[in-house]
């Protein structure tokens, strides 16, 4: 998620931003190409289950990467993304809505819920009922987030976060989920996790030495009471 001053990019903004892209793609840091990969998979997957095209909500969309890329694909029918600030867009198949206004009136339902390094910014005592909410407008559900292995590790990680969101202005979180509090987080959400990727390569080149495998995965989660 993030949040930019009065819901605008300013010219700090745009630059640091401009800057910790380029060096993320310079040193093998660029975080969306694998994820998005996956989640263009899964989504044609249920397309083709479903026999339909698909709405997908990008919860915690951040700058709308990742929906503007789905977007491209024909099975994709419209992708809503949420998140924070007040952010005007406009396309026919792209959708912005503030999450305090989405979760107020928005009935809409989804075929496909994708969360992408969202939950540990919500806060892990936070997450459970962020899914449960999620899993009411839609019965899959995709998250995209950090393990931490002890105090190097979580530090580790804010480290990283701190460079990648700075210019975002979000906020850094204290701890991540480890193995077990993500188990207590499935549980406490009433949701099924069908599959659960450890391991999953995020970065390249020297991205990946610094924060490597281990501290990615990938979750899915199914509301089989919808």
């Amino acid at each position: 998620m993030i949040r930019f001053n009065n819901g605008k990019e300013t010219t700090s903004n745009k630059l640091l931003i401009f800057l910790s892209d380029f060096i993320r793609k310079l040193f093998g840091g660029d975080r969306l190409k694998r994820i998005t990969r996956e989640i263009i998979n899964i989504s044609k997957e249920i397309s083709q289950k479903n026999k339909k095209k698909i709405i997908i909500l990008d919860f915690g969309c951040g700058s709308m990467n990742i929906s503007k890329k789905l977007n491209k694909y024909s099975f994709v029918k419209k992708v809503v993304g949420t998140d924070i600030f007040d952010f005007k867009l406009k396309s026919k198949k792209i959708e912005y809505i503030q999450s305090d206004i989405f979760f107020k009136l928005n009935d809409t339902k989804f075929d496909l819920v994708i969360a992408i390094d969202v939950l540990h910014h919500i806060g892990i005592d936070q997450a459970p009922k962020i899914l449960r909410k999620l899993s009411k407008v839609s019965n899959s559900i995709v998250i995209k987030d950090h393990f931490e292995y002890g105090f190097f590790s979580r530090h580790l990680l804010r480290f990283v976060d701190f460079y990648a969101n700075y210019a975002y202005g979000v906020n850094i979180p204290k701890k991540y989920f480890d193995y077990k509090s993500w188990n207590k987080v499935v549980k406490k959400s009433a949701l099924n996790e069908i599959k659960l990727i450890q391991n999953f390569q995020q970065h390249d080149g020297l991205f990946n030495l610094i924060l490597n495998k281990k501290h990615h995965f990938i979750s899915i989660l199914k509301n089989v009471e919808n």
